[in-house]
């Protein structure tokens, strides 16, 4: 139990930890793998451990547009935790591949109903989400490219607690909505600054204070939403979850 990284179920006491891990199975996630379906019935939630999963909003009969990444600090099925309803709006695709604690519907919403600190776990983080696709939402369309990047760029950060981030060019440009082209040319600029370095089909962060300093406040806003509602509403071992969020100095409102 030591072992697992998935801040949600960090923040569980023992006996309930030792339950959720019960029901669940550890499986892999391998990149591009569908995991919800848009309009197909959901049968498991994932608890990412590593690795980094996107939820996309049809917007077209062929088209989704990515709306928040998943990582560690997450899970991958929220809606199963407020209804009945197994047929999702959304679809679910692993975009960095990794491994899950994943569990059957049944018994995730057996857990919600039985494990008290996992029930307040699990809404605190939908509380989270709602802010995160709310802010985006008018982050898209108030600031420039350049600043929605650089909070695309420290959300996934944060979700793979890692500085290197395995995203292209052309993920980037689904996440922000626009044309790869104009993701190419931020992305050379943050290069040319000394905040990344470009490889193939990876980027690397290095310089994460300056790259908060050069994104909107939005990234700060979701980030500290997102400790509130887990640190302030949930377990007394919540300490755990603070070491592990990789975070650049707290910015002025």
């Amino acid at each position: 139990m030591s072992d697992v990284r998935n801040r949600l179920l960090r923040l569980l006491p023992r006996d309930e930890l030792e339950h959720v891990l019960m029901l669940s199975e550890e499986v892999p996630l391998m990149k591009h793998q569908l995991l919800h379906r848009y309009g197909v019935r959901m049968q498991h939630v994932y608890f990412i451990e590593t690795g980094l999963a996107s939820v996309g909003a049809k917007v077209a009969p062929q088209k989704f547009v990515e709306v928040w990444l998943i990582g560690s600090e997450g899970l991958v099925g929220i809606p199963l935790a407020l209804t009945t309803n197994l047929h999702p709006m959304h679809r679910r695709i692993v975009q960095v591949a990794g491994t899950a604690n994943r569990l059957r519907v049944d018994r995730f919403q057996q857990a919600i109903a039985d494990l008290p600190t996992f029930r307040t776990v699990v809404h605190a983080y939908i509380g989270s989400v709602l802010i995160q696709t709310a802010q985006s939402g008018a982050c898209n369309t108030s600031h420039p490219l350049q600043q929605r990047l650089g909070r695309w760029l420290l959300l996934a950060r944060n979700a793979l607690e890692s500085d290197e981030i395995p995203l292209t060019h052309q993920v980037l440009a689904q996440l922000l909505g626009v044309r790869r082209a104009g993701v190419t040319d931020c992305l050379l600029q943050l290069k040319r600054d000394g905040l990344i370095e470009m490889m193939h089909g990876r980027l690397v962060v290095r310089d994460p204070f300056r790259l908060a300093q050069i994104s909107c406040h939005c990234w700060s806003l979701i980030e500290r939403e997102y400790k509130r509602q887990l640190l302030n509403r949930c377990a007394p071992n919540c300490g755990s979850l603070v070491n592990r969020i990789r975070r650049p100095p707290a910015m002025s409102d």
